[in-house]
């Protein structure tokens, strides 16, 4: 009986075959192309993971050590460089950037938990009384700490600019254009005034957003810097400014690491007399409120000279006063207490 029905089978699906042809033969989807087509539905974006509470005992790279094996055990492998730990005498924490999708990122702290209970050497990533804080870092992030001066988020808000203060965005090819430019104008502004720091990567309204810096371009502002200043005059001494680049903390990814570019000018030490920088082109450049002025004329120095002196005389007529009154202080006590008698006695 068997083999009747098998020639039977046969006898129907040949034609059944030749009726439809064989390129209009509809195809069922296979695994692989459902697989496909779900990832089209939730393609894997980057995120950026905050994990606090890490055992500040710990220092920076044993941190990102035992970081990264934790991720990959939640099956989340991650590169060193795009972990980011920062570590203070307290406390201790990490921002990771992930590319995941989304549904991934939602089972993270059950995973964690998971991975705790199976490998207890983990939990010594975590402080002391503490678990292990494992979460999207949410935006915008000037919601979020500002590390000093380690390392800054993007979108961070800095405040307003002030007398001490100056922000520029740099765009652009700006570290081959405006940067040597805005060196001269704002260092000699603020050697004139009370010190400050300009801050390159920074909106005018305070917002972080970065500028494209390798660690070729900081070697470049380094010397290019250093060159500018040495020609300023009085002479400037290293220890007058500060050049720093704080790493920023981004979401998107760049083939060039983004810096903000702090240069600090320290406040001028008194001297006996009132001094007025100028640049290496020999322009002198005045603070004024949130603004610079400058380059000065002639009559605007000779004017700035005469303020400063008046500054100067007023507080030596400040000194004088006030010695003039503790002068009379003392004549008071005097009178008040009358002559004074002194007995000698000799043994």
């Amino acid at each position: 009986m068997t083999p009747m029905k098998r020639s039977v089978q046969t006898q129907v699906s040949e034609p059944f075959m030749e009726s439809w042809g064989e390129e209009s033969l509809p195809e069922l989807p296979t695994e692989q192309s459902l697989t496909e087509y779900s990832d089209l539905e939730e393609a894997p974006s980057v995120h950026t993971l905050y994990v606090g509470h890490l055992n500040p005992q710990f220092s920076v790279p044993v941190l990102a050590c035992l970081l990264r094996d934790t991720l990959e055990r939640l099956e989340m492998p991650v590169a060193r460089e795009h972990i980011e730990v920062v570590r203070r005498p307290r406390k201790a924490y990490a921002l990771v950037q992930v590319t995941v999708c989304r549904d991934t990122l939602a089972s993270l702290p059950w995973r964690l938990q998971t991975a705790l209970e199976e490998h207890v050497i983990l939990k010594e990533l975590a402080a002391r009384g503490k678990e292990l804080l494992l979460s999207e870092a949410q935006g915008p992030f000037s919601q979020r700490e500002i590390v000093g001066k380690d390392q800054l988020f993007q979108g961070a808000f800095l405040g307003s600019e002030t007398r001490n203060m100056e922000f520029k965005r740099g765009s652009g090819e700006y570290l081959s254009l405006a940067f040597k430019h805005h060196v001269r104008r704002y260092v000699c502004a603020f050697l004139n005034s009370e010190g400050g720091s300009l801050l390159m990567g920074v909106e005018d309204s305070g917002l972080v957003q970065g500028i494209r810096c390798s660690h070729r371009d900081e070697d470049r502002a380094r010397l290019l810097v250093d060159s500018i200043l040495q020609g300023f005059k009085p002479q400037i001494f290293p220890d007058a400014y500060t050049l720093t680049f704080i790493p920023v903390i981004s979401t998107l990814e760049t083939s060039v690491p983004l810096k903000v570019i702090r240069l600090t000018v320290h406040t001028p030490k008194a001297q006996s007399q009132p001094q007025l920088y100028q640049t290496d082109q020999g322009e002198v450049f005045l603070r004024r409120d949130g603004s610079i002025q400058g380059p000065l004329s002639a009559s605007a120095i000779q004017e700035w000279c005469r303020q400063r002196w008046l500054v100067e005389l007023g507080k030596l007529e400040e000194k004088v006063k006030a010695l003039m009154m503790e002068k009379e202080q003392l004549q008071q006590q005097l009178q008040q207490h009358g002559p004074v008698s002194c007995t000698c006695c000799v043994l």
